[in-house]
């Protein structure tokens, strides 16, 4: 992370070194990962919790946002959290974090057993059993209430699939009637139809034979009334013959006197003439026979082409008609299955149409119902809401009814219930109270401008706000109102401050006696912190000084004290410059970087390491108000010169050139 974009605008130059081009280089990536400063998304959220590195700088660089964030801390602990066990889950599993869980619970309640009483014990056992059989009894109700439930839903299906059941065989039954009565009307026009075919053929046999009757009986005439035709022409022909015979004889008689002569003659004449008109009278009945037979032969042919078309006839009538009737026949069943479907498709979309009805009205009211259950949750969850909204956080202290004060541990929304840690009790038992039942205590509270430290400092405290569980503390004491920014610093973190000595020794080995002097053998840096007291902020450096007959001894000194002592080294033991590092003055800003920190403390290493190793030098530390360490002048050691010729002086430096 880079130094922030906020500048002071009061003219005053930042007291951040800024890497521009760092900030010129990853400008679009500060831009998509925060555009500003008041909103944050999950993501900016769960980056500041990720590592105490960020928190710092998030605290140290961006105030505005840090308010923003203890604004809203129970969401970002929540983030936080949910961040870590997606993390550890991601790394070992779901099986690992309940493994977690249960080993941390079962040593939670081991060391909660291990620090109570006897009689603690007792109660808490007591309350336990109590507790478990109060959670058994709300499963087994839980259980018959499921159970009851699900008898219930069982009943009902039970009733649905009867239902239903009554309502396919209903069906089905319906279904067989209409097919039984489809197929008995089907039966029955059968047989009419073939009644009617029957009749039908009968009646056109029956007009065959009377047309085959009329037939013959029109041929007879017909033939009767040639017969009597060619009989009465025959007759005609045998009375025109037998008259103009008699008319000849008549006048052969006449003319037998006249004609006796000629009367053989005439008799041979009239021989031959009858002889001839017999013969044609023979080939005349010839052909008359031979022109009746053709003509019966015609009319045979005649009547048995008649009746060959009549027979195709009625057969092609036949065909027309059975096609007509099969068309008539299969026009009629289309029509009933039609009339069928149709009564079906009706009934069919009645019921569903009934169906869709009750549907629409259990729907309906089940809508209404699941309206009124939601605006009865809303207004529930509203309720809730709000007071979470007005809840108190972990660690904010009140006072329980009836009962010795505690510390809020946490807050369920949906039960409105606060877990309380007891102070009293030993190990710190934890209860669940109604939030009727738990007050502020405003006794426990710090009161404002109450001097406090904090793991960012020193400070005052403004205020405390109980829902999110963070005091106000104001970390610029001494800075203008414009210029002062307000820390949200949770209430574990807060401690009152307390004045400690500068000056306070850790002596390594305490059993050692106290020597009436210690000799120093070697000093050097091994640790540094911030300090805040009375509102102002200092570096301390830990020093670790190995002695000859006392042990190893650590105190913690500011930057300041090492410059006193070498400026004293140099005017009253004449130490040279050029043989000691540069240990500048302090800047006026930067002074509280890390770097600088770092720098300032290898220098002071090498100091420390000329200062001690330079036998003509004699100094002490004063490491409490009881113990002093002192390095001892060597007194075969001659005073340098202006151009020291010393070989340990020269080697320690000549890195630094």
């Amino acid at each position: 992370m880079y130094s922030s974009y906020w500048k002071p605008n009061d003219g005053r130059e930042s007291t951040v070194r800024t890497d521009h081009e760092a900030l010129h280089r990853d400008e679009a990536t500060h831009k998509a990962m925060q555009s500003d400063e008041t909103e944050l998304r999950p993501l900016d959220l769960e980056t500041i919790m990720s590592s105490k590195a960020a928190v710092k700088f998030w605290y140290l660089h961006r105030p505005k946002t840090m308010a923003y964030v203890h604004r809203n801390a129970t969401k970002i602990q929540s983030l936080g959290r949910a961040f870590a066990v997606r993390q550890l889950r991601a790394r070992h599993g779901a099986e690992f974090m309940a493994e977690l869980a249960r080993q941390d619970q079962a040593r939670r309640d081991a060391d909660e057993l291990k620090e109570l009483s006897d009689d603690e014990r007792a109660a808490k056992e007591v309350d336990d059993a109590a507790y478990d059989a109060r959670v058994e009894a709300s499963r087994r109700l839980r259980r018959e209430q499921m159970e009851q439930e699900r008898q219930a839903e069982a009943a009902v299906r039970l009733a649905q699939a009867a239902a239903a059941s009554a309502r396919r065989a209903e069906a089905e039954q319906r279904v067989a009637e209409e097919a039984e009565e489809r197929r008995v009307a089907a039966q029955r026009d059968e047989e009419q139809r073939a009644e009617a075919a029957r009749r039908e053929a009968k009646e056109a046999e029956e007009r065959r034979v009377a047309a085959l009757a009329e037939e013959e009986q029109r041929v007879a005439e017909e033939q009767r009334v040639r017969e009597e035709a060619e009989r009465r022409e025959a007759e005609d022909a045998a009375r025109d013959e037998e008259r103009r015979r008699v008319e000849e004889e008549e006048r052969r008689v006449e003319q037998e006197e006249a004609e006796r002569r000629r009367e053989e003659e005439e008799r041979r004449a009239d021989e031959e003439l009858r002889r001839k008109e017999e013969e044609a009278a023979a080939l005349v009945a010839l052909q008359a026979r031979e022109e009746e037979e053709r003509l019966e032969r015609e009319a045979e042919e005649v009547r048995v082409r008649e009746e060959q078309e009549r027979v195709q006839r009625e057969r092609k009538e036949e065909e027309v008609r059975v096609r007509e009737e099969q068309e008539r026949v299969q026009r009629e069943r289309e029509e009933e299955d039609a009339r069928v479907r149709e009564l079906e498709e009706r009934a069919q979309r009645e019921r569903e149409e009934q169906e869709r009805r009750v549907a629409e009205a259990a729907f309906a009211a089940q809508r209404a119902k699941d309206e009124e259950e939601r605006i009865r949750q809303e207004r529930i969850q509203q309720e809730k809401t709000e007071k979470y909204e007005q809840s108190m956080s972990k660690d904010v202290p009140v006072l329980v009814r009836r009962r010795d004060p505690g510390r809020i541990v946490s807050y369920d929304k949906q039960r409105e219930t606060y877990a309380v840690k007891m102070d009293s009790s030993v190990g710190g038992m934890e209860i669940t109270v109604p939030s009727s039942d738990v007050q502020l205590d405003d006794g426990r509270i710090l009161s404002p401008r109450t001097k406090v430290d904090t793991p960012f400092g020193a400070g005052e405290v403004v205020g405390l706000d109980p829902h999110v569980g963070c005091y106000a503390i104001n970390t610029e004491v001494n800075a203008s109102d414009g210029d002062q920014f307000l820390a949200f610093v949770q209430i574990k973190d807060v401690a009152v401050y307390v004045e400690e000595e500068e000056e306070r020794a850790i002596v390594e080995d305490a059993s050692l006696p106290l020597p009436d002097e210690i000799g120093l053998v070697s000093a050097r840096i091994v640790d540094s912190r911030i300090v805040n007291r009375t509102g102002t902020r200092f570096i301390q450096y830990k020093l670790e000084i190995r002695t000859t007959n006392y042990g190893t001894l650590f105190c913690w000194k500011r930057y300041s004290t090492f410059r006193l002592l070498c400026d004293r080294l140099m005017k009253e033991n004449g130490m040279k410059r050029r043989d000691i590092p540069d240990l500048p003055h302090r800047h006026l800003v930067g002074n509280f970087s890390q770097k600088t920190i770092g720098e300032r403390a290898e220098k002071l290493n090498l100091f420390l390491n000329a200062a001690v190793t330079a036998e003509h030098l004699q100094w002490g530390i004063r490491v409490d108000d009881q113990i002093a360490v002192y390095k001892r002048r060597n007194k075969r050691a001659t005073q340098p010169s202006s151009k020291p010729t010393g070989r340990t002086s020269r080697s320690i430096f000549s890195r630094r050139r």
